[in-house]
């Protein structure tokens, strides 16, 4: 009997043991008991910091002012790290015009900042407003392609063509040639438009010295007039002649394909004013 209550006392004392421990308060490096008995450690490390790099630069838009035809320009512009990563810069990609290049460093530290010159030739360029852009793509969270600008004013030199074919002072030649030869080589019609013509020929808003191409300017021309134009130029004007007997890039049948191209937007433009127009005749006569 004696040995028995022996017994008992001591299940008694080890179940109350095993309650207190269940419900002991954990804290720190301390572990909890599960209701099956076993140990559970407790994660008590705090989460890492999230690292980001941010890009942040001195200026968006830089203002030359008055630039002469045959004054070339430069800026530089101040590329800084806000954030808590190194800052990669992958490339400063710029417009027609301009060159960029980094003098600095292209991995900026935290806090940290580097340099990007930027050049701009404006020989043979329109006189009037200039805007170019340079697109620096970075691994910055929130603005990966950060987009910068160049301004100003251009006027034409004293040392200038005066009329003529703009082919004579340089446009299809060396750094020129990179916009207004090189990407519309073995490209024909509407790819080879976008590469020689589309660079000049555009928007008034995009500083485009030249006619929309869905302009009245550009559309009452005939087939026969747009070969003379692109081939010839247009003497006292920025259209420099495009063909190869003068120094252009463009041979017979290149020339041939802008003309056929022209003429099928010029045809499509006609069928588009029709049918708007049927339409909005026939909707006119629903509401009599």
């Amino acid at each position: 009997m004696k040995q028995s209550r022996i017994f008992a006392s001591v299940f008694a004392l080890a179940a109350i043991v095993a309650i207190c421990l269940h419900k002991l308060p954990v804290s720190g490096n301390q572990q909890t008991v599960t209701q099956a008995g076993f140990f559970s450690p407790v994660d008590t490390a705090k989460p890492a910091p999230v690292k980001n790099a941010q890009i942040k630069v001195n200026e968006e838009t830089h203002e030359f002012g008055k630039i002469e035809q045959n004054t070339i320009q430069t800026t530089t512009f101040i590329i800084g790290n806000t954030g808590t990563d190194t800052l990669e810069v992958f490339s400063a990609n710029p417009s027609c015009g301009c060159t960029a290049s980094f003098p600095g460093k292209k991995r900026i530290p935290p806090g940290d900042t580097s340099q990007l010159k930027i050049s701009f030739d404006p020989h043979n360029k329109a006189e009037g407003d200039m805007t170019k852009t340079i697109t620096v793509v970075s691994n910055s969270k929130t603005d990966p392609q950060k987009i910068l600008r160049i301004h100003g004013q251009i006027y034409k030199s004293k040392l200038a063509h005066s009329g003529g074919m703009m082919h004579l002072d340089g446009v299809f030649q060396g750094n020129c040639a990179s916009c207004h030869v090189d990407k519309g080589k073995g490209e024909l019609g509407a790819k080879l438009y976008e590469a020689d013509c589309a660079i000049c020929h555009g928007s008034k808003t995009d500083n485009k010295p030249g006619p929309d191409i869905t302009a009245e300017a550009m559309m009452h021309h005939s087939n026969h007039e747009w070969k003379e134009i692109i081939a010839e130029g247009i003497d006292n004007s920025n259209m420099p002649a495009f063909g190869l007997k003068h120094k252009g890039p463009l041979n017979e049948e290149e020339i041939a394909s802008l003309v056929d191209y022209l003429g099928a937007f010029k045809k499509n433009l006609a069928r588009e004013k029709q049918l708007k127009s049927s339409t909005g005749g026939a909707q006119g006569s629903q509401m009599k």
